[in-house]
C-alpha cells in the first residue's frame, strides 16, 4: 500500500501467517472465556455473603418497582417500648375504716338545747320585723326561750370547731355534729363555754344562757343556726323536729 514502507510486517500479518487465522479471532475467544470465568467467581463470592440483599428482596422491599436499594451493613438501632408505671393507692386499713366509722355522723335523735318553747321560727328567707334593730330582716336560726344563766346543751355528740364573740350574736359556739352538720350556739356567756376541740355528747352542757345584742329586745333566749355542707337549713327539720 501507498505509505508503507517495504518489508514491515504487523502483528497481525504474523499472526496469520502462522494459524491462518486472524488474530482477533483468537483473543476474542480467550475474552470470552475469561469473562466467564470472572462472572462465575464474583457470583461464587456473592452467595458467600449474607450481608449483602438479593436482587428479588430488594426489590420487593422497595415495593416491586424495579429499583434496588442496597441495606445498610450496620444493624439498626432497635428502640424498645416503654412501659407506663401506674401507681394503685391501697385500699384502707381496718384502723383507718374505724378511724372513719368514728367521724361518721351519729345514730339516734336530736335533742334540744333549752327547752320546749320556741320564741321565734326560721323564717326561710321571708322578712320579720326586728324588735331591738326597728327594720325587717331575714331570720336564719331558732330562738329557744330560756332563763339568763340556764344550761344550754348539745343536741347530739360532736366536737367544739370554734368558740369566739359576735358583735350582733354575742358568745358563739359552733359544733361539728358530723355530715357536714355544724351547729352554731349564739348568745352563751363566756367564761362556761367549754374550749376548741372538746369532745361533746349528746345532750352534754356546752355553757350557759347570756345575751344576744342584736335581739337584746327580745326575751332571753338561745338563738341556734344550722348549716349543712355550708348552706343554711331549718333547725327543726334538720333535726327531723319538724313537727
Amino acid at each position: 500500500m501507498k505509505g508503507e514502507r517495504p518489508g514491515r510486517e504487523t502483528i497481525m500479518d504474523i499472526e496469520f501467517k502462522r494459524t491462518g487465522k486472524p488474530i482477533w479471532r483468537r483473543t476474542g475467544l480467550y475474552a470470552a472465556v475469561l469473562l466467564c470465568v470472572s462472572a462465575v467467581g464474583f457470583g461464587s463470592y456473592l452467595a458467600t455473603r449474607s450481608d449483602v440483599p438479593s436482587v428479588e428482596a430488594t426489590t420487593a422491599a422497595h415495593g416491586g418497582d424495579g429499583e434496588i436499594f442496597m441495606l445498610p451493613e450496620e444493624p439498626l438501632d432497635v428502640v424498645e417500648p416503654q412501659t407506663q408505671q401506674i401507681l394503685l393507692t391501697e385500699p384502707p386499713t381496718k384502723a383507718e375504716e374505724t378511724t372513719r366509722a368514728d367521724n361518721l355522723p351519729f345514730t339516734g335523735d336530736f335533742g334540744l338545747p333549752v327547752g320546749m318553747e320556741i320564741l321565734k321560727d326560721y323564717s326561710d328567707g321571708e322578712m320579720l320585723y326586728s324588735q331591738t334593730m326597728n327594720d325587717w330582716r331575714v331570720h336564719n336560726g331558732i330562738d329557744f326561750t330560756g332563763e339568763q344563766g340556764c344550761e344550754v346543751r348539745a343536741i347530739q355528740r360532736g366536737k367544739v370547731k370554734a368558740v369566739y364573740d359576735d358583735e350582733l350574736w354575742g358568745t358563739v359556739v359552733e359544733i361539728d355534729h358530723g355530715n357536714e352538720m355544724i351547729v352554731k350556739y349564739c348568745g352563751l356567756s363566756k367564761p362556761s363555754v367549754l374550749p376548741v376541740g372538746a369532745e361533746v355528747k349528746a345532750e352534754q352542757v356546752i355553757g350557759k344562757l347570756g345575751e344576744i345584742p342584736v335581739e337584746s329586745a327580745d326575751e332571753p333566749h338561745l338563738h341556734m343556726e344550722i348549716t349543712v355542707n355550708g348552706k343554711i337549713v331549718d333547725p327543726l327539720a334538720a333535726m327531723n323536729r319538724g313537727e
